[in-house]
């Protein structure tokens, strides 16, 4: 007859196996119903490129913004406040930023971290195929967010930077995402709050985003897209840092 401390010993183990196999099972059907809500594996598996046209506004400025990426290689992003353009772009592992509001009249070479936090934005596809990408996803519980059920999954990327994405069990869109990467010697959190799902060529898009940063208190930015498109050709020397 086993021991009965043996016994119980024994019990313990196969139910933490079963729990942990339990919650594996539900990352992967969280994410998978997610993968559908935003347009499905056949459409994001072609995802390559995109451009987007929004408007943001912040401190009673209203700014036109465009961005152009290409999946997991780079990022720009164009800023236009007071007839000046603020650039700032990633092209693999170095990025510039360009800002004449600060008294640049020449691009200058991006910190290693800032490339860090801007490559994030090389990924259009976020959870999809995130094991390939070698990402690590943990489902951190069930909450309300502002009277909607949530699942909590917090994404570390292969360079560290944490992600905490609050998926809808309504609709599996993520409504919520916050961002911690460091920053000068700082760990600098980013929330952003999506909402006005729409479709554009079967992939769905937040075309509202609510913006607040730790690295600046008590302001609000405001993202509205106003124009998407998917896959269009880009010319890839916008990426390259200007002499």
């Amino acid at each position: 007859m086993l021991n009965s401390r043996y016994f119980k010993s024994l019990l313990f183990v196969v139910f933490i196996s079963l729990l942990n196999q339990v919650s594996a099972q539900s990352v992967e059907d969280i994410i998978s119903k997610h993968i559908t809500a935003m347009g499905g594996s056949d459409k994001l598996s072609k995802f390559k490129s995109l451009k987007m046209i929004s408007t943001m506004s912040v401190m009673n400025m209203s700014m036109p913004v465009s961005t152009t990426v290409i999946q997991d290689r780079a990022f720009r992003t164009e800023t236009t406040v007071e007839n000046m353009k603020i650039i700032q772009a990633v092209n693999g592992s170095k990025g510039w930023m360009l800002n004449p509001m600060a008294g640049e009249s020449k691009a200058i070479a991006l910190p290693d971290e800032a490339v860090q936090q801007y490559s994030a934005q090389t990924d259009l596809t976020g959870l999809y195929n995130y094991k390939e990408k070698g990402y690590e996803v943990n489902l951190e519980g069930e909450q309300d967010l502002s009277g909607a059920k949530v699942y909590k999954l917090v994404l570390t990327m292969k360079n560290g930077v944490k992600q905490e994405n609050y998926i809808s069990k309504d609709t599996y869109y993520i409504l919520k995402v916050v961002a911690t990467v460091p920053v000068n010697g700082q760990q600098v959190q980013t929330e952003n709050l999506q909402s006005d799902f729409r479709q554009i060529d079967g992939i769905t898009f937040p075309f509202l985003s609510e913006i607040s940063t730790s690295a600046m208190p008590g302001t609000k930015m405001i993202n509205k897209l106003e124009t998407v498109e998917i896959n269009p050709k880009i010319d890839e020397s916008i990426f390259a840092m200007p002499n």
